[in-house]
Parts: structure tokens; C-alpha cells; sequence
């Protein structure tokens, strides 16, 4: 059976830990290519620059991954995060990323940690 929650998160060398209710999210935004019209009706794709990932996370408030998040979003600290799926083996690296956001949840059971990165596997 697949796991969800069977994923690694390393940032900037750091492997995190103390996870809450959902452990990685990753979202893109804007497609991959643009396609761009001719006046005879030809068309040509181009690779879109202007698309970006979130990869949101949430942890345990007590978390000493947490903390180390806080300090880089204050600092906007830039670096690497990878996301290992143990299930497959595969691996996603995410380059010239920051913690772009923290949220508290009211209830205090977890906190949302949401990085922006502009390159996935060096593309």
C-alpha cells in the first residue's frame, strides 16, 4: 500500500522532523510551456519562466525544525529542498527556494510552512 506520509524533507542539509497532520503538498503554478500562434496558424512552444512551485508542510508547534524555519523566513534565507518519496525512490530538488510563509493555525495543534522555489530539478 502507498504511503503518503513515507516522504523525507531535507532543507539546506537539514532533515527535518516533528511533522503534523500533512506532511508535504506540492503545487505549480503556471504551465510548463507557453504556446505562442504564428499568423499562418503554425505554433511553437516555449518554455514558461514565469511558473513557480509552492511545497507546503505543516509541523508540531514544538518542532525543532520549526524553529529553524522561523529564523530563515525572517532572514529570508535561500537554499535547497529536497523531497524524497521513500515509496519510490524518487526525488525532487527544489533550487534558489525560501520559506515564503507561515501560518498559525488557532487551535495551535500545527503550523503551515509553505517555501517558494523557482526551479525543480534544475529546470
Amino acid at each position: 500500500m502507498y504511503n503518503l506520509k513515507n516522504t523525507e524533507l531535507v532543507w539546506r542539509g537539514l532533515t527535518l522532523s516533528n511533522f503534523a497532520s500533512s506532511k508535504v503538498k506540492i503545487i505549480q503554478k503556471g504551465n510548463s510551456f507557453n504556446t505562442v500562434s504564428g499568423i499562418f496558424g503554425e505554433t511553437m512552444s516555449f518554455p514558461n519562466t514565469q511558473r513557480y512551485w509552492n511545497i507546503i508542510s505543516t509541523f508540531l508547534p514544538n518542532s525543532s525544525s520549526y524553529k529553524i524555519l522561523e529564523e530563515d523566513a525572517l532572514y529570508r534565507t535561500t537554499g535547497t529542498l529536497i523531497v524524497r518519496d521513500l515509496n519510490t525512490g524518487s526525488c525532487d530538488i527544489f533550487s534558489d527556494c525560501f520559506v515564503n510563509l507561515l501560518e498559525n493555525k488557532q487551535d495551535d495543534k500545527d503550523r503551515t510552512v509553505v517555501w517558494f522555489a523557482t526551479k525543480r530539478n534544475s529546470k
